[in-house]
């Protein structure tokens, strides 16, 4: 169990980097212009197809818990539930905006919208789940190669630890 339960944790580590939060608090903006770049934001995730992404970024996660793990197979509805949940994009977006319209100004969303509305842009939208999925395969596997290593770093930490 706590194999499967570090196996789902891992791959989303690996899969999610781009859905990290800060966890301070954040006092909300009331201006009209903070209203404005949320209005941006939502208009942007909009044209870069978040929500697709965030279903078939679920799709993906389960389907690496399934090959990852095969006995987990009889209960993949209930893992892309829980991933739906708590990660799709139903439970994310308004955060997500609000990150969105913090770190950009209006003109700025309105800028990158532009762009996501260009060929190129259209493009990007296209393959950026694929690309995000590459990446993340890429990083499993060097840290699957390299797990001994941390594993015998970690044993001789804590030999030196519990020496003192």
């Amino acid at each position: 169990m706590f194999k499967t339960t570090s196996t789902i944790l891992l791959t989303l580590a690996l899969a999610l980097p781009l859905s990290a939060t800060e966890t301070s608090t954040v006092t909300p903006k009331t201006t009209v212009s903070a209203h404005a770049a949320n209005s941006a934001a939502y208009t942007l995730l909009a044209t870069m197809n978040m929500k697709e992404s965030y279903e078939g970024m679920i799709k993906r996660i389960t389907k690496m818990q399934i090959q990852s793990n095969p006995a987990l197979k009889s209960i993949e509805p209930m893992i892309e539930a829980f991933f739906t949940k708590y990660m799709g994009w139903e439970a994310q977006r308004g955060d997500i905006a609000a990150l969105y319209a913090k770190n950009y100004t209006t003109t700025e969303l309105k800028e990158l919208n532009s762009f996501y509305q260009s060929p190129l842009g259209q493009k990007t939208v296209q393959i950026m789940p694929q690309l995000a999925a590459a990446s993340a395969k890429i990083g499993q596997s060097k840290m699957i190669t390299h797990m001994p290593e941390m594993k015998k770093m970690i044993e001789d930490e804590l030999k030196k630890v519990s020496a003192k």
